[in-house]
Formats: structure tokens, C-alpha cells, sequence
């Protein structure tokens, strides 16, 4: 927010967006942080906002829905490494894994080609899932020495 408000001092498209004359004081830092935070403490108002937007941009033309980017930045979780439980996951993997094969057969079937072979069973899989951010993924950073 700081970094915000010094740019606003100096750049006059803001100040424009904003209808800030050159002579007008930009107010304090504060009075956004504070606004920010009492105005959107509430979340389900911000997904709202972005929701609404969202679909005055598909209703205008402005996005193509055929592609889809995904952004898969690892960000640190709020999980305790020593907190978790080992969880076996194979159910949802078979169901999909299952559900995958009867619709690659189905289409080689389409276009002429002979279905492939059955996939062999697998040994269930324990992972471990953490009691304080279950949605959370372990990762493992790598040593490299050189």
C-alpha cells in the first residue's frame, strides 16, 4: 500500500484515475489500508466483485474461454511439518483412472482403433495430510550440491 501511494504522488495517470490535481495531497496510506481492511474483511463480498466482472467481460467478448492458464506458483502453506496422519489414496485414482480408460476406448472405438490394454492394479499409495492445512501439499525442496 505504501509503494502504491508514493506512485500516486508521482504519476500522473493515477492521480488522473484517482481526480487528483497536481496540487491535491495524496491522503495517507493509512486511510486505504484501514478501508481496505474494514470495507473487504469479508471475502465472499471480493469474490463477488471479481465474479461480476468476470461476467461483464464474457458478456462484452473480452475473454475466450477455450484456453485455460493455471498458475502453479508453490506458495508456503500454514501447515506443521510434524502435525499430519498417513492417509491411503487409491479410491479417487481408480475411479478416475477407470473413467479415463472408458473414454479413450470409446474414442480409439470412433476413429477405427484397437482399444488398448487393461491397466494393471496398483499398490494403494499412503501420503501424508496434514491435521493443521489438510488442503495443503508437501513439498520437498531438493539439495544440490555442486
Amino acid at each position: 500500500m505504501r509503494q502504491t501511494i508514493k506512485d500516486i504522488e508521482v504519476n500522473v495517470a493515477y492521480r488522473w484515475f484517482l481526480v487528483l490535481t497536481l496540487e491535491d495531497k495524496v491522503p495517507h496510506f493509512t486511510t486505504y489500508g484501514k478501508n481496505y481492511n474494514r470495507r473487504f474483511q469479508d471475502k465472499q463480498v471480493i469474490e463477488a466483485i471479481f465474479s461480476h466482472i468476470l461476467g461483464l467481460c464474457l458478456n462484452a467478448g473480452l475473454i475466450d474461454p477455450t484456453d485455460i492458464f493455471v498458475d502453479a506458483t508453490h506458495i508456503k502453506a500454514a501447515a506443521n511439518n510434524h502435525k499430519y496422519i498417513n492417509q491411503e489414496v487409491d479410491a479417487q485414482a481408480k475411479f478416475m483412472s477407470a473413467q479415463l480408460e472408458r473414454e479413450i476406448a470409446k474414442d480409439r472405438g470412433k476413429h477405427g482403433k484397437k482399444s488398448l490394454g487393461i491397466a494393471k492394479e496398483k499398490e494403494p499409495i499412503s501420503k501424508k495430510i496434514s491435521t493443521t492445512d489438510p488442503d495443503s501439499g508437501w513439498f520437498h525442496k531438493a539439495s544440490f550440491c555442486l
